[in-house]
């Protein structure tokens, strides 16, 4: 009966790997006295989807980014970016032109973050459009929203190599 209450007093929340162990009023059955707060990263990211499973989207439904919360970086990448807007699954896939973001975490259903790849070419601005594309479906965003790679400069190229030397 003791496992059985110590079962029943963990709660997996969202498949992100987090748990919440309830008090032993809550795992006897008996109703917990006061609200239990949410942490704030599942409070700030979308109050109706926190602690739900992950569902696929239906056919109507595809992933779109609103915003950005930086929209320009080095050519040489590195760039860290959230990337905030609806319908976000783990298996998206996000890309700067056709280069493959490094590093893209899934936050919740409203935001991801990930790092900007290099451009492919260094000595050249240039605007990329950043969009997301399902790995499972192959649907990608309808609005992508601009990035623009900044070249270096070759004075602050050799200050870099400079204060690096």
């Amino acid at each position: 009966a003791a496992a059985a209450a110590a079962a029943a007093a963990a709660l997996s929340v969202g498949g992100m790997g987090a748990s919440v162990t309830l008090g032993a009023a809550a795992a006897s059955g008996a109703a917990p006295s006061g609200d239990v707060p949410r942490p704030p990263s599942l409070r700030s990211c979308g109050e109706g989807d926190a602690g739900l499973p992950i569902s696929p989207l239906s056919p109507s439904e595809v992933a779109e980014v609103g915003r950005l919360s930086c929209d320009r970086g080095p050519c040489t990448g590195g760039t860290a970016v959230w990337l905030q807007g609806e319908h976000f699954t783990p298996e998206l896939l996000v890309l700067f032109g056709d280069v493959p973001a490094k590093e893209v975490s899934y936050v919740c259903p409203e935001l991801l973050t990930c790092v900007a790849p290099p451009s492919g070419d260094d000595e050249r601005s240039r605007t990329v459009d950043v969009r997301l594309v399902s790995a499972v479906s192959g649907r990608a965003s309808r609005r992508p929203l601009p990035f623009h790679y900044r070249a270096q400069s070759a004075a602050s190229s050799a200050a870099a190599a400079a204060a690096a030397a």
